[in-house]
């Protein structure tokens, strides 16, 4: 993207947002001559969607299917950035406010619809004509069957059916793995489960145990065993060569398409690209004098690492994103919302994460996350056997090392990314990263001489557990200063 770079006309931290008079967020009229000017948005299958397209659907057509996601409640934080000028970043919000549709669309033309765990490669998925979703899938696509409402209807539909999923599944489980017992109940279009298991969460075999005694649903189940071992060798990558080999031949049979390794191989070939323009834009945003963006915009790893649905239009972004990113840090632009000098936060954890918006308005900016940034670091070989290719890339994940090394890993990141500290976030429940927090934290803090805390979310997403984390943060923040 070309053009200059335009910083937004109001000050503080609310600089370049605009709200209502009912506390709704709305881009300013001012900033759409600008964004009509960038280029059309292409998808994998060659529907383009124009700048003027867009536009009229995040200012019109969003806010009134959608009205809860441009609440500008603190404790929701909203949906999105304040940095109304950062082009890029408009796109990336039109791509998650239309996800639901064009999955719904896609399986409609007979795109699979496969439930998968976080934290390794999407390749063979989207090789065979499926669509990998998170475990958090179900409840989104049944929070949006039902459209227009605010932001107090749509918390408590949210958390009445993260109460009632995780009491199917079990009252020790975590809230965002147990979503997907809602499948039982609710009509939810998913083709196959087919996870990772034993990739930064242990609570997904309470699901994977549950689908194959048929207590969630009828779609089929396979599992890809990642081996966690603290012995190192060939026999990981052979091992996990021929788990990728069967889940893609799963995959094909599901969709009825052939997978080539040719198939395989371009594939790749796409991924490692969008993941390298997301390792361009950290480290270029890493390497600035000046915060170029807040830190509702600073991660862009899920744009490289799961694509949105749809990697062609999601590397198109990432293109523009970098080109933004590089203009703002040569000119020395500050991203909207933050404060001169902010204090720099690095966050290490799976699934819980700290509201940006609130973070900012405290006088900090999250500088980097270690959860999907590892995946983010993975390039694949593109020539050769690419089952061993990519087998060979997931078994050296850094975030999924024995914790000692994932933690030595995560200081070279902290250290690299100029962090002034360190927040470890895991959910209650969640007993993987619980177990592992305070040894991570305490390398740090030995390894950097930074301050680091680990903080337990006491309920996913309840307004109450949101409350007393804010107030943990924000006092580590002033810390900081």
């Amino acid at each position: 993207m070309s053009g200059p770079v335009c910083t937004p006309s109001c000050g503080g931290t609310g600089q370049g947002m605009r709200h209502s008079d009912q506390g709704m967020f709305r881009y300013p009229e001012e900033v759409r001559p600008l964004f009509l000017e960038t280029p059309d948005l292409v998808f994998k299958d060659g529907r383009r969607v124009s700048p003027v397209e867009i536009w009229d659907y995040m200012t019109e057509e969003a806010p009134k299917r959608y009205p809860y996601a441009y609440s500008t409640n603190p404790s929701f934080g909203g949906r999105f950035s304040c940095d109304v000028w950062l082009l890029s970043g408009i796109k990336c919000s039109y791509m998650g406010m239309t996800a639901i549709d064009r999955l719904k669309d896609a399986h409609s033309k007979g795109a699979p619809l496969v439930v998968i765990q976080g934290g390794y490669t999407f390749e063979p998925y989207y090789a065979a004509g499926c669509i990998p979703v998170g475990p958090m899938f179900p409840r989104g696509w049944i929070m949006n069957l039902k459209e227009g409402r605010g932001f107090d209807e749509s918390n408590r539909m949210g958390m009445a059916l993260l109460e009632e999923s995780r009491k199917m599944l079990s009252v020790e489980s975590c809230n965002l793995i147990a979503c997907l017992t809602i499948m039982k109940k609710m009509k939810v279009p998913v083709n196959m489960v087919a996870p990772c298991l034993c990739t930064r969460c242990s609570d997904m075999a309470y699901v994977t145990e549950a689908c194959r005694h048929d207590t969630i649903s009828q779609a089929p189940l396979h599992i890809v065993d990642y081996p966690v071992n603290h012995h190192w060798g060939e026999w990981r990558v052979d091992y996990l060569k021929e788990e990728l080999q069967t889940l893609t031949e799963k995959l094909g049979k599901l969709s009825g398409r052939e997978v080539t390794d040719r198939c395989l191989r371009d594939e790749i070939r796409q991924q490692n690209y969008a993941r390298s323009l997301v390792r361009e834009c950290q480290k270029t945003w890493w390497q600035a004098k000046v915060p170029p963006t807040n830190s509702s915009d600073s991660g862009m790893a899920h744009l490289g690492v799961g694509g949105m649905f749809d990697f062609t239009a999601a590397t198109q972004i990432l293109e523009e994103t970098l080109d933004e990113i590089r203009t703002r840090a040569k000119q020395g632009v500050k991203g909207a919302g933050l404060v001169d000098d902010p204090a720099r936060l690095y966050v290490c954890g799976s699934c819980a994460h700290t509201n940006p918006g609130f973070v900012d308005s405290k006088g900090g900016v999250i500088v980097g996350r270690d959860d999907m940034w590892s995946t983010a670091t993975m390039e694949v070989q593109e020539a050769g056997d690419p089952y061993e290719n990519l087998a060979r890339a997931m078994a050296s994940l850094p975030y999924e090392r024995p914790t000692v090394e994932r933690a030595e890993w995560t200081v070279e990141q902290i250290l690299e990314s100029r962090a002034d500290g360190v927040i470890f976030i895991h959910n209650w429940g969640c007993n993987y990263q619980s177990a592992i927090a305070r040894m991570v934290t305490d390398i740090i803090k030995e390894r950097t001489g930074l301050p680091a805390i680990s903080i337990e979310v006491g309920e996913l997403a309840r307004m109450e557990s949101t409350e007393q984390f804010q107030n943990r943060a924000e006092a580590f923040i002033e810390m900081l200063a």
